[in-house]
């Protein structure tokens, strides 16, 4: 589903898989699955994803997506709307579904976070150059 007129290029859905596919490898490459697990990221990465796909999620795909409880879900999916990175929307046919999407800052963040993840830094076709990574101030 999309918000207003925005759509998601081909190029930054297939980014969007690729991050998908590669939190997957982590899991499968003797780490320890419990350790390295950020449903939070998986959430939005699938929204950006059905955004390009224009394929609607509601909040049980999130919650089934997350192997998290459905308590734990929710508390995620609550904080990432008032952070205001998607919005839940009653459907408007059957209420007791939920529908949820990408806010445009919710958009522009993953975005920016996929160029950044994937920048090629030597233009198309390039290998990907590494990025420098600072940690933010602890909560």
């Amino acid at each position: 589903m999309v918000q207003g007129d925005r759509q998601t290029p081909p190029e930054l859905v297939a980014r969007a898989r690729k991050a998908q596919e590669l939190r997957g490898t982590m899991t499968t490459v003797s780490l320890p699955a419990e350790l390295f697990v950020d449903p939070a990221w998986d959430m939005m990465i699938e929204l950006m994803i059905a955004e390009g796909e224009f394929r609607p999620l509601c909040v049980k795909d999130l919650i089934v997506l997350s192997g998290e409880s459905a308590a734990s879900a929710m508390r995620r999916i609550v904080r990432l709307e008032e952070a205001g990175l998607l919005v839940r929307t009653p459907d408007r046919a059957d209420h007791r579904r939920v529908h949820v999407t990408l806010t445009l800052k919710g958009h522009g963040a993953m975005a920016a976070m996929l160029e950044r993840l994937f920048d090629s830094g030597s233009g198309p076709g390039g290998p990907a150059a590494p990025l420098s990574f600072r940690p933010g101030g602890l909560r």
